[in-house]
């Protein structure tokens, strides 16, 4: 496909659905569209571009569909951003039960739903902290434009890649293990409606103005133009109630125009708030730690407790009379990848590797930040470089695994598990890992012997 005709796709993409395809994207993409002329029959995209071109017509509207289901990516998993989930948990959520003791109701919804996994969370929070749920109203409701997207969340059944950021207990008190996957119980899946949506298309949202709640739209806001996100942001200030809130991914809103919204500052996340609430809800005080001996050390202390402006103030305080320590400029960096800052966040990384190409640390944060910037290919590269690098650092293999299963590229993942594997078997079985969130060699190697009984879903 030549570069005119590829421009002329993405043009009508973005009017369509205003998605702005990224330039690291586009290989994909063309493949995919070129997928879709062989599922037609189509002798040249030409065919397909006029097809899409006219989406009053019945065909195209069921084929914008089909392509929907292509160029959105899908990735989600219950409980994501822990710090976002903990500003929800031990503030929003509760402010929000308090304030409607009276009537009992609360609507919340997940704009750019995927698979469900968000809602789905939200759903469970309400369950843990609400002591009486079955006498309130709650009206979740997922939005989507992928149609396969949403029937997946309707069904409820996921994959052991859903639940690599939540807690066990949880799992095991909401889900049932079945050959399938893993099913969300009845009462939860029948709690929350999803549609299928175009954020876009104002006239297809089935909400009342000024009925809302919580907007939760995460990671949505990367794939669309400043002009389409303010046209979105417009009708999201339309469904919310007077002081409802809306949860944005990290920096997605940075640069645009948010009035009338009112920023919220927590140390994990920014919230926005439409007009100013007489009580607005306040931050919960991490416990008080032990004393520290160096600025360096309390800046860790308050990061492990997840006080991520104070552990920043502290590290920069000790950087300003070390200004060569490495170390500190590792824990600045990962301050700032956990705020959301990846701009600076990458940039202390670059600055490290420019100092010791070969800081493991400063690469495996570089991959984590691309995971959660959607740029898997970029995040393998690293995850290449680490295992090149450091052939013994065994996090870096299973992560580049997980991406190989999360795209369904399954090729490299026989010699790649064989190796973590080996490497696992050398180490002591109660020895810590740092993988997600920390777990023993022997956990790891069970997880590891379930990845070749079964490919992990994405």
């Amino acid at each position: 496909m030549d570069d005119s005709l590829l421009a002329e796709f993405l043009q009508l993409i973005r009017q369509q659905t205003g998605i702005a395809i990224r330039a690291q994207d586009t290989p994909q993409l063309v493949k995919k569209l070129l997928s879709r002329c062989r599922a037609l029959e189509y002798r040249h995209p030409r065919q397909y571009l006029a097809l899409l071109a006219h989406p009053a017509s019945l065909a195209a509207q069921q084929e914008w569909q089909q392509l929907a289901d292509l160029i959105t990516t899908g990735e989600s998993y219950f409980f994501r951003d822990q710090g976002q989930i903990k500003v929800l948990r031990e503030t929003i959520l509760p402010h929000l039960i308090g304030r409607h003791q009276g009537d009992r109701t609360l609507r919340i919804l997940s704009a750019g739903c995927s698979t469900g996994e968000e809602i789905y969370s939200i759903a469970i929070l309400l369950k843990e902290l609400i002591p009486d749920p079955d006498r309130w109203q709650l009206h979740l409701v997922g939005y989507d434009l992928s149609p396969q997207a949403i029937a997946q969340a309707r069904a409820g059944v996921y994959g052991r890649w859903s639940f690599r950021g939540m807690d066990l207990t949880l799992q095991r008190r909401y889900f049932q293990e079945t050959p399938q996957g893993w099913v969300l119980n009845e009462e939860l899946r029948q709690g929350v409606r999803f549609r299928c949506v175009n954020l876009l298309a104002q006239e297809e949202y089935d909400l009342l103005p000024a009925s809302v709640d919580l907007i939760i739209c995460r990671n949505v806001f990367i794939y669309f133009d400043s002009a389409a996100i303010q046209q979105i942001l417009g009708t999201f200030v339309s469904l919310l109630r007077p002081h409802g809130y809306l949860l944005t991914g990290h920096t997605e809103l940075q640069g645009q125009d948010i009035s009338p919204l009112n920023i919220l500052s927590y140390p994990e996340s920014v919230v926005y708030q439409l007009g100013a609430d007489p009580q607005p809800p306040s931050a919960a005080t991490p416990p008080p730690t032990p004393p520290p001996v160096s600025a360096l050390e309390e800046a860790r202390a308050a990061f492990a407790l997840r006080n991520y402006t104070q552990a920043l103030t502290l590290a920069q305080q000790w950087q300003a009379h070390q200004p060569n320590d490495q170390a500190c400029l590792l824990l600045m960096a990962q301050i700032y990848a956990n705020q959301g800052r990846y701009t600076e966040a990458i940039a202390l990384s670059q600055q490290l590797l420019q100092r010791d190409p070969a800081n493991i640390d400063a690469l495996l944060l570089l991959a984590h930040i691309a995971q959660e910037q959607q740029n898997k290919p970029l995040a393998k590269d690293y995850l290449r470089r680490v295992i090149f690098l450091s052939p013994n650092t065994i996090v870096a293999y299973v992560e580049l695994i997980e991406l190989h299963l999360s795209e369904q590229e399954l090729d490299p993942v026989p010699s790649l598990l064989a190796t973590a594997q080996l490497l696992l078997q050398n180490c002591p079985p109660d020895e810590i890992i740092s993988f997600h969130q920390g777990i023993t060699v022997t956990m790891l190697q069970q997880y590891l012997k379930q990845l070749t009984i079964t490919p992990l879903a994405p």
